[in-house]
């Protein structure tokens, strides 16, 4: 057991040797990041569901980087995976995001996205909780697990692979490719695509219809209608105070009835009023989607 013992800091050791002898040599013949795109003056999309995964994923993004992120890459693309990099040559950070259409570098002030046919990726050096990669020859320590450091190396080297976590990431959509899209940190909200699908979305499941199906949509505050689509009355937020456990948008179609929960029930189990900044976020949140149905619907009656 000792013997053995020995052999494996014996290994280790050589292995490590191995790794910084083939990183030290890399060093003189990779390069650095070239002609990226300057980043133009954005508007701010406010995408919610993108930012939490960014954040929820990588926690070494701020809510400011996640910002810039979900605002360069198109909404029609959905996000793999998120990780914080640092060129090695240069130590200047990169946000590196596999999307289920191309592999997008990105710092504070430029960006790229690659196609997926021109890559691949191998393990320089594994540390702690980073691996050193290369990649386009160019060496970026990613930061992470050695699992999900390894989702990204799959990505880039096995199309079966990336084929399948698109198919799983991409299920939610129901098939089409969005346009517009409003969800929220709960995962509830909606998608459109160029012909007015509508795919509507919550934590567990998605629903996929037309305009012309939508027999109602309601915004309801716990149990009491806000607003209806067939209700002529609509409550304003200015006109009494406002309380409430919870806030939802249910939609009725010919087939079901689909809730989706825009905001739930706080921990100490007390109702939020119009005065909360949590509560005005939501019912505004809602009544941006119910504009948009309405907007549809109109077109379409």
């Amino acid at each position: 057991m000792f013997n053995q013992a020995i052999k494996n800091i014996k290994d280790k050791y050589n292995t490590i040797k191995q790794e910084n002898d083939t990183l030290d040599n890399l060093l003189n013949t990779t390069t650095t990041f070239q002609n990226l795109y300057k980043i133009p003056i954005q508007k701010d999309n406010n995408l919610e569901q993108k930012i939490n995964f960014i954040q929820n994923n990588c926690p070494d993004i701020n809510e400011e980087k996640a910002k810039l992120i979900s605002n360069i890459i198109p909404i029609q693309e959905t996000y793999l995976e998120v990780f914080y990099a640092k060129e090695i040559k240069s130590n200047k950070e990169y946000f590196i995001i596999p999307t289920d259409s191309y592999l997008w570098i990105i710092s504070t002030n430029e960006y790229g996205a690659f196609d997926y046919s021109k890559l691949n990726a191998t393990v320089i050096k594994n540390n702690l909780m980073s691996k050193i990669i290369l990649t386009m020859n160019i060496l970026l320590e990613i930061n992470g697990s050695s699992d999900k450091i390894d989702t990204l190396i799959n990505i880039l080297n096995s199309q079966e692979f990336r084929n399948k976590i698109i198919q799983e990431k991409t299920k939610y959509l129901l098939g089409i490719t969005p346009i517009y899209q409003k969800i929220n940190k709960l995962n509830a909200g909606l998608s459109i695509d160029k012909d007015n699908t509508l795919v509507f979305h919550n934590k567990e499941e998605s629903l996929k219809c037309s305009p012309k199906e939508l027999i109602n949509y309601e915004i309801l505050l716990d149990n009491q209608v806000y607003f209806s689509k067939n209700s002529s009355t609509k409550t304003t937020m200015t006109s009494f105070n406002i309380s409430c456990y919870q806030i939802t948008i249910r939609i009725t179609t010919p087939s079901t009835v689909f809730i989706l929960p825009i905001l739930e029930q706080n921990s100490f189990g007390t109702k939020y009023t119009n005065h909360d900044s949590k509560f005005t976020y939501s019912i505004n949140f809602a009544k941006e989607i119910i504009a948009k149905l309405q907007t549809l619907t109109n077109q379409t009656s």
